[in-house]
């Protein structure tokens, strides 16, 4: 099921791996689908705006607080053409993000900055789907 958000249980996964031994450097890869109108909560003061705008609003707090962690954007780009895959699948936008830990990534996303800004997130976007990757050592 496609969302916007981590269920309980993600939380948790990412949770136990950032209280082990082995919670070093990961990335997060996102596969974001976005609306064509951000939809914000009734009564919101928030002017209109596309589904892209609003998670630019989301993503001009969350970037300086990734960077202020020591994390980086490695890539973004547009999806261009779904090659393999059915409709379903198609996506606007990948962006790959380098995190320190997740220790790091738990205490920016429990942050103050970070949650003020997640209604953006949600308003504009269909879904996101995050992958947590760590890179192998390779023998």
């Amino acid at each position: 099921m496609l969302g916007t958000e981590p269920s309980l249980a993600q939380l948790a996964a990412i949770q136990s791996v950032a209280q082990g031994a082995d919670d070093g450097p990961f990335t997060m890869v996102n596969i974001i689908k976005y609306k064509d109108h951000a939809t914000y909560p009734v009564g919101s003061d928030e002017p209109a705006r596309t589904g892209r705008q609003a998670y630019a609003q989301y993503t001009g707090t969350v970037g300086p607080l990734i960077y202020a962690l020591g994390g980086s954007v490695a890539y973004q780009q547009d999806c261009e053409l779904l090659f393999v895959g059915d409709e379903s699948a198609a996506a606007d936008e990948v962006i790959i993000i380098n995190y320190p830990s997740r220790q790091a990534y738990l205490r920016m996303f429990r942050s103050e900055a970070y949650q003020s800004v997640i209604l953006h997130r949600k308003a504009g976007l269909v879904s996101r789907v995050l992958y947590q990757c760590t890179a192998k050592t390779r023998s």
